[in-house]
């Protein structure tokens, strides 16, 4: 009898001792899920502000340009740039960042993009012909944008593109019409990419009056 309830004993210690570390598992597991969702949500957090700052930081340049369709015509770029945009870049979560190919994907959601898709009508851009023809405006880590502070580890883009209310067709110029509603506007698109493949993005529309360039809308894009 004594031995039966012996193996009985060594069984309850056994059938403990997985219980244990099944729970002791699953505890690590939530530790880690945790610490991912608060490290993803400061990144996000981070990358936002980061798109803000991009934005205020080519303002000027916005301010300054002699001419409007020089910037629309990609011909000009702000003077926050980190050079070609042929080199890709590697960004805080390790991945290749390919200038080009984001251009692209931001005219018409491919890596090459042809005229008829960039002119197509779709959710995102539904203004046909005088979709924005994207040019890459501006490029550069989020700390150069004020050197000797310690600023988090993002990397952020601006592109520029032409006011879609205007109905001239020509994404390339500004309508030179002072009554045009797209009459000296532009439209800053920004994205920010942080750590853990966490990525934002934001666009304004930019109006020039009277030597003030003065952002009149502001939109959060997914």
């Amino acid at each position: 009898m004594w031995r039966g309830e012996r193996g009985s004993a060594l069984v309850m210690v056994l059938l403990c001792a997985t219980l244990f570390l099944a729970l002791g598992g699953a505890l690590v597991t939530v530790g880690s899920t945790e610490s991912a969702i608060s490290a993803t949500f400061r990144e996000a957090a981070v990358a936002l502000a980061a798109a803000d700052a991009a934005v205020a930081r080519v303002t000027p340049d916005l301010t300054s340009a002699l001419d409007l369709n020089a910037l629309l015509a990609g011909f000009v770029s702000s003077t926050f740039t980190d050079g070609s945009a042929v080199a890709p870049r590697r960004l805080p979560d390790g991945t290749l960042l390919d200038l080009v190919a984001a251009t692209n994907i931001q005219r018409c959601g491919e890596v090459t993009c042809t005229d008829a898709q960039m002119d197509a009508i779709t959710a995102e851009r539904p203004w046909g012909v005088n979709n924005a023809r994207w040019q890459l405006y501006g490029s550069g880590w989020l700390r150069d944008l004020a050197p000797g502070t310690d600023a988090p580890h993002a990397y952020v883009v601006v592109w520029v593109g032409d006011d879609p209310l205007e109905t001239d067709g020509d994404p390339l110029t500004d309508d030179g019409s002072p009554t045009s509603p797209g009459h000296q506007t532009v439209l800053l698109r920004a994205v920010a990419y942080a750590a853990y493949s966490v990525r934002r993005q934001i666009e304004v529309v930019a109006r020039r009056e009277d030597g003030v360039v003065r952002l009149t809308s502001w939109r959060e894009m997914r």
